[in-house]
């Protein structure tokens, strides 16, 4: 598809070109910018552009000059270079005597000006919250700037401005990405590695309730050797006994559903919190041979029927049964987890009551797959699973939006939410080389994901 240009940028084109044409800058103000320009972007350090700030008007203009910056910590002004006695180290930078300001103003010996940075960007800027200031331009002696040279040096001043700008931000980003480098590394030395004890204390433990059941059946078989010599006794044993019976089952069974929850957990802050995440900006897939019915599915939904049937909804599972031998799929296992969690997680929120053409009251949730023969191209099928929940249908306009970042459809407005859920999905089906969407429907909504599924190559 062609886009024609944006008029916006071509009026803006336009406007600066003008307006060049208006300063009607000397050759050498403008080999002046030029040369500011290409050393700005062939130096990449911050204190490079110090120096190149200052040495430009030296070198052209025969003016001395002093860089003042903004600190970052304190938002104190200080000198950070001068074209006289060079760059300032960070130690010996100490408050500068000029006082920051909105305009330019003169004084004794110098005119100085206002270094702003670029309005769209001050919000990335911590300290530049109250304003756009990032530092003042003091150019020496004043006798030597005519009013010409001022309008020069002020436009000079305001290329630095935005150079500067862009230097701290990258400088700013560097310094998150080695934050969050370190931060990865103390996740996964202080939350992901301690999980595992988790796992040795459900092995105990499990270990543990089988042995306080070889114990109870040793303690009915001795109620059962009293029972013709105190018959009494006998009963009173036998209760206790079915009380340990009861005791057990139940603990047991909170064992079981303690499992199933770190098993979820870990899966999730393992594949979440990997550190290659981190190192590439992007989720790194780690595939591996998936059955998504027993794998996934299944114990997701015995996880989510408890709160499901608490909302009232009632679930139909077309996943039972179905044969899966003959679908191989390679996924992330922890990413695909949580693509069905989102959608098992709007069901919950989402779905509503509503009345079908019998006149039946009903709150559904319904999930399938299906096989789509070429879906992906000759020789590559995909595999479609589905999930319908009953409620308000969508617009068609709601539901091409749905699954963009930040997007959330009328009917979600009492519900609690950031509009991130169906974006994680879209992008984790997406780098799977999967497609998603949604169809509105009559009673509700479909919302579905579709993978692709290299076809079998039958051996004679």
């Amino acid at each position: 598809m062609i886009q024609e240009l944006n008029p916006n940028i071509r009026e803006r084109v336009r406007e600066k070109k003008d307006s060049y044409h208006r300063y009607n800058f000397e050759r050498l103000q403008e080999e002046a910018f030029a040369t500011f320009f290409d050393l700005a972007q062939e130096y990449t350090s911050l204190e490079s552009l110090y120096e190149i700030c200052v040495a430009v008007p030296k070198e052209f203009f025969s003016l001395e000059s002093r860089l003042h910056v903004l600190e970052p910590q304190g938002s104190r002004l200080q000198m950070v270079c001068s074209s006289t006695t060079g760059l300032s180290t960070p130690e010996a930078r100490v408050e500068s005597l000029i006082p920051p300001a909105d305009q330019s103003y003169e004084t004794e010996e110098a005119c100085v000006f206002p270094i702003r940075g670029n309005r769209a960007l001050t919000q990335w800027i911590p300290f530049l919250q109250h304003g756009q200031v990032l530092g003042m331009f003091e150019i020496y002696p004043k006798q030597r700037v005519d009013a010409k040279s001022r309008f020069f040096l002020e436009k000079y001043t305001n290329r630095i401005g935005y150079n500067l700008h862009q230097k701290l931000l990258i400088q700013q980003n560097l310094n998150h990405i080695k934050f969050i480098n370190q931060l990865v590394a103390d996740i996964e030395h202080n939350v992901i590695s301690p999980n595992l004890y988790y796992k040795l204390f459900l092995l105990r433990l499990k270990k543990s309730v089988g042995e306080f059941e070889k114990i109870h059946g040793q303690f009915r078989d001795a109620v059962a050797s009293v029972q013709e010599t105190a018959p009494r006794l006998a009963g009173e044993l036998e209760e206790l006994c079915r009380a340990l019976a009861r005791n057990n089952q139940n603990l047991e069974e909170e064992r079981e559903a303690l499992t199933k929850h770190y098993e979820h957990t870990s899966l999730f802050l393992e594949t979440l919190l990997r550190r290659d995440h981190f190192e590439k900006g992007t989720y790194v897939l780690r595939k591996q041979s998936c059955n998504f019915r027993t794998e996934i599915i299944q114990p997701l939904l015995e996880r989510y029927l408890p709160i499901l049937e608490k909302k009232n909804i009632v679930v139909e599972n077309g996943l039972e049964g179905v044969p899966d031998d003959q679908i191989t799929l390679f996924v992330d296992k922890g990413l695909i987890s949580q693509v069905f969690d989102n959608l098992f997680s709007n069901a919950v929120k989402y779905a509503q009551q509503v009345e079908d053409h019998y006149g039946h009251r009903i709150k559904l949730m319904s999930c399938s797959r299906q096989i789509l023969p070429d879906f992906f191209g000759s020789e590559i099928d995909g595999v479609r699973f589905n999930l319908f929940t009953t409620g308000r249908s969508l617009t068609e306009k709601e539901s091409k939006r749905i699954f963009d970042e930040g997007f959330r459809a009328k009917n979600s407005a009492h519900e609690r939410g950031s509009g991130h859920g169906l974006h994680f999905v879209r992008h984790v089906v997406e780098i799977h080389g999967g497609v998603v969407g949604c169809e509105p429907q009559r009673y509700g909504n479909l919302f579905y994901f579709v993978l692709p599924l290299k076809k079998q190559t039958l051996t004679p």
